[in-house]
């Protein structure tokens, strides 16, 4: 894997073990994370432990622009309008939770 991708952070699990928490690949526009670096601007709840100081939202913005970044260099088009509608995931039911910070749909 060392080939292939650069590790760019590691994290610690409850018990204190580090592991690999984001890496992008050498020679690709691949990019992947172990979190969810949107959490930091969009769930505000105390008992989680989510990090909104200036510098975790500064970085949620790096990825949010890298992000956007890599997505606009694709050239691939999924269609138009109308041809897109049928593949929204608003299609299918929203499940209530109180489980889980986000939406979950079923399939």
């Amino acid at each position: 894997m060392k080939d292939f991708w650069t590790y760019t952070s590691t994290s610690k699990d409850g018990n204190g073990r580090e592991f690999v928490s984001s890496m992008e690949a050498k020679n690709y526009p691949f990019l992947a994370t172990q979190f969810h670096p949107e959490k930091t601007t969009q769930v505000f709840y105390d008992g989680y432990g989510i990090n909104h100081s200036w510098q975790s939202i500064k970085m949620n913005r790096y990825f949010a622009d890298l992000f956007l970044q890599m997505a606009r260099a694709n050239t691939n088009s999924f269609g138009d309008f109308e041809e897109t509608q049928p593949y929204l995931i608003q299609n299918y039911d929203l499940v209530p939770t109180t489980k889980y910070i986000g939406d979950v749909y079923i399939f």
